[in-house]
Order: structure tokens, then sequence, then C-alpha cells
């Protein structure tokens, strides 16, 4: 019987969005709005106020956008203000819209203040005529703006009908979609909660968004997701028992309970301790255990419960319910902050012995849905080992047809008659020193009939030989989309069980076991041209693993870049392994960097991309994992001492120099070559793309910008800025289109396939091209439809994913640098960077003036950090403008900031 790749139950398509459906569908029968108004970019008079000309112009290519047409209905904010687009921009890379609102004035505001959104509200033509300036200057932009004012209330009228609707229902919507579990959140979105509160499928949009105010103005049961709302119209479903001690804590407050100030006296003796503690132990390991001489009265558990819940992460412009509460109960335990914001309540929490002085606030965020128990204690993982114990050492039947179950593996590889084996071929696996998955490994042979053309294989883990679509694992991974890679803990995305045993190159080689891969090999002749390509499943039983430092040291790198530790007078070169090689191996090396390095600067020729990136933090803690405490625990901990950090700063090019630069480079090939497999093949597949920059004001700024490149393709980040380039994001198509940041042509695309032990789309494509082999020409296992669904998933993911490894890396940064500032027993010979630090303006396009000040955003390469500049008004600022700063302030809560003022 032919082999397959499918289980018991088929794939399905992931669930689209369906309150966009509804919307298009209501705006379509109902409205039948025009949609010929995709192709500008621009449409801005010089009257408009505080846009510079040079973001004015129209093109052809409209950069990427998710919304905010020129005639789209908006709710911005939770007050809220309503009104209708007559104008957007680009200014350094910012979103930019002029909204009419219903009170007549116009404002300027960007894309996150928008809650909700209906497209093609008015026409075109109408919204053109309206004009953009803050008043109307002519007869026909006033008839335009009264047009438009009609609408609006005409429309409000409408919703306020609607509301009326939804309360004369008089649902009670909160206990109809509240999780059953009264300590677990639950979703909602507007499109069901519309369907429960009119109790019929919403017909218009008056009512859709009738039911989007209903929602908001609840902020206690209904909490707008910081994510997905705008987007996905999602709202988290506060848990039953997280509502009623809100009210109960709240109701004692204005009850003037006393139990209020018994806690507070008792808490602030606690803290007081706590301190203390803190700075006995400061430089001590990390350690904790339950205080149990502590005791806490009901009323005292409900407070804690309550100022625990509030730590959490939420849009400012929604109301936050807790904001009252959270204020009284720190002015009562005399916190000493101007602000009682999250920023007051962690350092409450810290003395409380609530949360520990490590915790990490963005792990904990429930968008993330990261198992903060210690593995050992997890059931999650306890279930997960279980499974790989019981299933992977079933033998396979032949020609067995049973299904598999969602814990079934593979009974045998799929394609095990199709695999190319390697034999004694060298492969060269290099990564960083205590890397914890390898995915990837590196071959190369000389092609004897073709003086100086050489073939590369890399070779790519392959759990889809296990792994079918339907397991359990595989679910799991597609709704986690990544591994998390944080500074105190790795969340992996397939179970560190199966990847250590089976999975992770160089595991079966040790045993002396072949290892299955996926090879994407590639040849490369006498010019650094790629001129062939082949795509094989494989076998590989020769591993070599080697770091990168070593690998350098071996190719004798020239002046290797390193990451720079500015709080480390001991700034040595890190440790490596000091592999050990074969002389044939170093030669293979060299060979290997001598075709890659020509390949690069083959394509660095051809590609008009540029790469412009300031330095950048990251920190690492000695013992990883860092376990912290449990989520919401009813127990008052003691906390000593505190973890290693280490602080460095990182260049790009550190990537494009030696080692790296090899392993770069063969990545970015094998998903050039992947990409032409599918297209070669007709064989549908997503790719990343992304379009060349688009000037704003120069036509001429992005040649110059190609001018100035060196011979890495690298541009000084401040003439990048400066040049007002538009660099459209990057988007998924089933097209090979270019991806221009990467360097790939128009025609050829780029599918990611290198990491399949870390990212889901990965494994898609190994599906799908292990199908593909099977049934050529056959229909394909991921359709079209599918993956055109499924697109829009990755970009939201991946989209999360960034903005809390953004976060992550800012909180442990402003953690590190707050300590080190106040550490009580600091050194007095000590390493300080901190007393001669300079600035640069990275923006001046958002600057804010606050009375006699002026802030704007600044970057400190030596630190590798962006702060706030609050200087005096009137200093003239210009991108690029160097400043030499005192930190003033550093803010750890959920948004670290640190501020830092002129010397």
């Amino acid at each position: 019987m032919r082999p397959s790749l499918r289980g018991r139950v088929a794939t399905s398509a992931p669930r689209t969005n369906n309150v966009i459906a509804c919307t298009t569908k209501i705006l379509e029968e109902a409205c039948r709005r025009p949609r010929d108004i995709r192709d500008r970019t621009f449409n801005h008079p010089p009257e408009l106020p505080k846009i510079p000309p040079s973001a004015r112009r129209r093109s052809q290519n409209r950069p990427s956008r998710d919304t905010d047409e020129d005639n789209s209905w908006l709710e911005l904010g939770s007050t809220p203000v309503t009104g209708i687009v007559i104008g957007n921009a680009l200014i350094e890379g910012r979103i930019v819209i002029l909204t009419l609102t219903i009170t007549g004035h116009t404002i300027e505001h960007s894309d996150s203040d928008i809650f909700f959104e209906i497209p093609r509200m008015i026409t075109y033509a109408l919204s053109k005529r309206a004009g953009v300036s803050a008043m109307p200057t002519t007869r026909t932009e006033t008839s335009a703006r009264v047009a438009i004012l009609k609408k609006l209330r005409d429309f409000e009228h409408e919703v306020s009908n609607a509301y009326c609707g939804i309360q004369a229902n008089n649902v009670d919507l909160y206990n109809l979609v509240k999780s059953t579990d009264p300590d677990e959140w639950s979703t909602v979105t507007v499109l069901e909660a519309a369907e429960r509160v009119l109790r019929r499928p919403p017909n218009t949009l008056a009512s859709l968004f009738a039911t989007h105010r209903y929602l908001m103005k609840r902020s206690e049961e209904f909490v707008p997701q910081v994510s997905t709302h705008r987007t996905a119209q999602t709202f988290d479903v506060r848990p039953q028992n997280h509502l009623e001690k809100l009210k109960a804590v709240r109701d004692m407050i204005h009850d003037g309970n006393p139990a209020i100030d018994a806690f507070a006296t008792k808490a602030r003796a606690i803290m007081t301790a706590n301190r203390k503690r803190r700075m006995e132990s400061w430089h001590e390991p990390p350690t904790q255990e339950v205080a149990r001489d502590i005791a806490y009265t009901r009323e005292d558990r409900l407070i804690i419960d309550v100022l625990q819940h509030a730590l959490r992460r939420y849009r400012e412009v929604a109301a936050d319910p807790y904001s009252l509460v959270t204020s009284t109960v720190l002015k009562k335990l005399q916190v000493q902050a101007d602000v009682m914001d999250t920023v007051a309540l962690r350092e409450a929490l810290i003395d409380l012995g609530h949360l520990a002085p490590w915790e990490d606030m963005v792990s904990r965020r429930n968008e993330l849905k990261l198992d903060q128990l210690p593995d050992e204690e997890s059931p999650r993982v306890i279930a997960q080992n279980r499974i790989v114990e019981r299933n992977l050492s079933r033998t396979s039947i032949a020609g067995s047809t049973h299904p598999l179950g969602e814990e079934d593996f593979y009974p045998r590889d799929p394609v095990e008659h199709l695999r190319h084996d390697f034999g004694e071929m060298p492969v060269y696996v290099v990564d960083d020193m205590g890397a914890e998955e390898l995915d990837d490994g590196l071959s190369v042979e000389e092609v004897p009939s073709e003086p100086g053309s050489v073939w590369v294989h890399v070779h790519i883990a392959d759990p889809t030989a296990l792994l079918p679509p339907t397991h359990v694992f595989a679910q799991q991974a597609h709704e986690m989309g990544f591994t998390r890679y944080f500074t105190h803990r790795t969340w992996p995305m397939l179970p560190v069980s199966l990847t250590q045993s089976k999975l992770s190159l160089g595991v079966g080689c040790k045993v002396g076991q072949p290892e299955q891969v996926l090879t994407f090999s590639f040849k490369v002749n006498a010019a650094g041209n790629m001129v062939d390509y082949d795509v094989r499943a494989g076998l590989i039983r020769n591993v070599r693993t080697v770091d990168y430092d070593s690998l350098d040291h071996i190719l004798r790198t020239p002046n290797p870049a390193r990451p720079s530790r500015p709080f480390d007078s001991n700034d040595q070169p890190r440790p490596s392994s000091k592999a050990t090689l074969q002389p044939r191996d170093v030669q293979n090396l060299h060979l290997l960097s001598e075709t890659i390095t020509r390949h690069r600067l083959y394509n660095l020729k051809l590609s008009n991309a540029f790469v412009a990136v300031l330095p950048y933090a990251r920190t690492s803690v000695i013992d990883k994992p860092l376990y912290t405490t449990p989520l919401h625990s009813p127990d008052s901990f003691y906390f000593r001492g505190f973890p290693i950090i280490h602080y460095k700063v990182l260049f790009q090019k550190i990537q494009e120099v030696g080692s790296r630069m090899i392993v770069a480079e063969c990545m970015k090939a094998a998903c050039r070559v992947a990409s032409r497999w599918f297209t070669d093949r007709h064989v549908p597949m997503l790719r990343r793309t992304s379009k060349p920059p688009v000037p704003l004001g120069d036509p001429n700024a992005f040649s110059k910008i190609l001018e100035a490149r060196d011979s890495d393709g690298f541009v000084d980040f401040y003439l990048a800025q400066q040049a007002n380039l538009h660099i459209p994001p990057v988007e998924h198509t089933l097209e090979p289109d270019m991806h221009w940041s990467m360097g790939i042509p128009n025609g050829e695309g780029y599918v990611r396939v290198t990491s399949p032990l870390r990212r889901y789309n990965d494994l898609v494509a190994h599906w799908q091209i292990k199908h593909a082999l099977l049934h050529p020409g056959g229909h394909p296992f991921f359709s079209q439809e599918w993956l055109l669904n499924y697109a829009p998933e990755i970009k939201a993911k991946e989209r999360l994913l960034k903005e809390a490894e953004r976060t992550h890396y800012a909180y442990w940064t402003a953690l590190y640098i707050k300590r080190f500032i106040e550490d009580p027993n600091a050194a007095k010979d000590r390493q300080d960077p901190l007393t001669s630090l300079t600035a640069n303006i990275v923006s001046t396009n958002f600057v804010e003036h606050l009375g006699s000040t002026v802030r704007t955003l600044c970057h400190i390469p030596s630190l590798g950090l962006t702060a706030t500049l609050t200087a005096p008004s009137g200093t003239i600022l210009n991108v690029g403008d160097s400043v030499d700063v005192r930190i003033a302030d550093v803010q750890v809560g959920l948004r670290p900031r640190i501020q830092v003022l002129p010397k």
C-alpha cells in the first residue's frame, strides 16, 4: 500500500475571523459600498496640519495596511469618540490618521487608538471633497463635511436604537460566556456576543457596533484583548472568582471596613522586613521559601488576590476596573510612588513576598498561555513525557492500515523508501554552546567535472518522519506556533523528551544509528551563482558538532565580531568547546566558507537590499530555567538573593562574518531552494515576502542609501532614518514574490523550512513536501484555501511573539540597570558604564511637548537600549544628533521604561 502522511483525522483550515466575515457580508449586502479605493497611498494636500510635505505622495505600491481607508468609520478610545477617516499618511514608518469626528472637529491619531472600524462608510469621492485641513477652507469642503456629519449622526441614531434593543432583551451575557471554571478566563468575539444579546445574528452594522459598545461599557466583565482586539474584535471574559473578589474589596473600601486598615498595618511590617532581607542578601544566589509564620485572615487573602489579579496587561485606552482599588490599597501601604501604576504594584507585591524579585512579567501574560509550573510539576509536560515513553517504542506492523490515533506516531517512516543515504559524508552542526535543540547541519562536496562548482547540502532535522499532522503534539505546536526563548526559561514548541531523545541532530549518531533529515541542496558555480538545486528526504550517519567560536578559530576568521559587555570589566572572549577536527574536516569547512562567501557576494551585487540596525541588549542567566512563584499563590514567600545576569550588547554585523554568516547564508539558501521546488512542482505553499522601501520625500533617497552600503550591505541607521523611507512589512502569500530584505528576487520566493523543531509553519512545509514526494502531481496535503486561511494566523502569532520578546528583553535590561544603580554593596572599583552615556536621537516626528519640557526617543549604543529623553523646551533635536545623558529613572513594570536627561 502506498505510504501516506494522513492519520485518522483530516486537517482542517484554521478558524477565520467571523467578525470580519460578518462585517464584510453586511457591507456587501446592505451598504453596497464601492471597493475601488485600495490603489491610493497618501491623500494629503499641503494644508494637512503637522504632517510634513515629505510624507505626502501617491503611489501604486500602497503600503500594506489592515485598515484605515480614507472613508472608514472609527471608534477611538474608551470615551468614546467616533468619526470618519478623511486622510492618512506614513511618517517615519508610522501611520498618522486624520479623522473627522461627530462633533465636527478633526483629530490626528495612530492605529493603536482605534477600537472598532467599519470600512467604506462613505464614498471615496465624498471623503476626497472633505479635504484634510483642520477647518474647511472652501464651500466644497464645508458641504462635504456636513454630509459626512449627517451620515455619522444617522448612524449614531441607528446604534442608539440597537443599543436600546440590547438593553430591552436583558440578556445576562456574562453568565452565558464565562468559563465553567470560576478561576479561568474565557473569550468571546463581538459577533458571538451579538448573536446572544440580540437573540439573532446581527443583520446591520449598527447592531454589531452596539454590541461592541455594550461590551466596552462592562469593563469589569469583558476586557478587550491587547493583541487581537483591533483585528479580531475579541474580548477576554474575566473569571467569576476574580470578579467577585474585586467587588468584595471595592465594597470593603466603600464601606470603610476596618479590615482594610488592619491588613495595611500587618502588610507594612512584612514589607519592611522583606526589603531589609533583600538588601542583606543582594549578592546571594536566589532562594525562596514559604513564609509559614505569616498568618492571613480571609479578608487579607482577598485583598492580596485582588492586587495579584490587577497586575495584568490591558489596553491603556480601556477603563481599568482595578485602578481605584489598587490605588487606595497602595496608598494605605504607604508605597512611595508618584503614580500608583503597575510599576508601584509590582514593587509592592515583591515587598509583600507574593512576587519574586526576579519574576518575569511578560511570560505571565494570559495571551501567551505559557505554563508557569516547573517541568517536573507541570501536568502538561508530564502527560507529554508519558505519550513519548508509551508510543515511541512501538514497533511497526508491515502493511498496516489501522488509522492513527491522536497520540500515535507513524509506525514507520512514510518516505523510508525515498530516502537518499549520504553515507559517511561529514555533516557539520554549528551552533552556540549549550544550544537547546540542534535542527540543522551542513555538508559540502566538490564537483570534479566542473572546476569551481560545489554542492552544499543543508540537512534539516525531520520530525515529520515520526509526527503526523494529526498528532496531539502537532496540534499543540499549531496552537503555540513557535518555541519561546526567554532570558530565564525556554518553552519548547515540541516536548523536550521527544526532541532530545529522537529529533535533535546528533542524537542518533551517538549510538550508531542513522538520522532522518530533509535535505535542501544547492550547487554554486565558480562565479557564486546558484545554478542547480535538489530536495530529498535523507539519511545522515556522520554528525560533527562544533560551536561558532571554535569554527571561527579553525577558519581563522579575521577579527570576528563579538558582543560587548559594558558592565563586565573582564570582557574576554566567550569560552568555546575547543573542538578538535580532522584535517579533512578543516579542509571541508574552508571549502564551505569560501563557497558561501562567494555566493553571498554574488547575491549582494544583484540585490538592492540593505541592513540598518541599531545595537541591541540581551540578557541571560546562569541557572536556566529560573522558576518563580506560582501564579496567584495564596502563600507569602521569603526571598533572598538574585540570579546572576549577564548583560551584553549585540551588533547585527555579528551575523555577517565568519561562522555565523556561513550558517545564516546556508539557511537562507535552503529557504530559496524550497520555494523553487514548490514552484517547479506546482505545489502550493506560503512564502514570506516583502516589498522594497518607498521614498516618502526625495524620490532618489533609496538610490542614495544603496550607494552608501558597505561591502556587507550595511548602512548607517541614522542615514537610513533621515532618508524617510517606508519599509513595507513582511507578508505571507502563495506567490513566489520577492523578499526584499533577504535579497530574494521576484519570481523565486522564500519558504521557511529550516527550523521544524521550533516553528510550526516549517512543519507545515515539511508535511507538504513529503506528501508531494509520495504523490507526484497529486492533490496537495494542505490546500490553497487552508494555506490562505492560515496566513493571517502566522502573521498574528509572529506579531505577538515579536512584541512579547521586545518587551521581555526591555524588562530584563531595565531590571539589570535598576539593580546596578541600587546595589547597596557595590564594589568601589567596579566598572560603571552609566557615568559616561551618549544617546542618539532616533526620531523627531513624535516629539511630546509637556509644559517647559520636550520628550522624544533616543538610543544609547553603549547599552544597546532605547530610552525617553526629556529636554528643556526649545531644544532643537534632529535625527542622529548626539546628546550626553544621565539616567534619571528606571521603571520596571508591565511596560518597562528608562528615562534620561541631558547632562
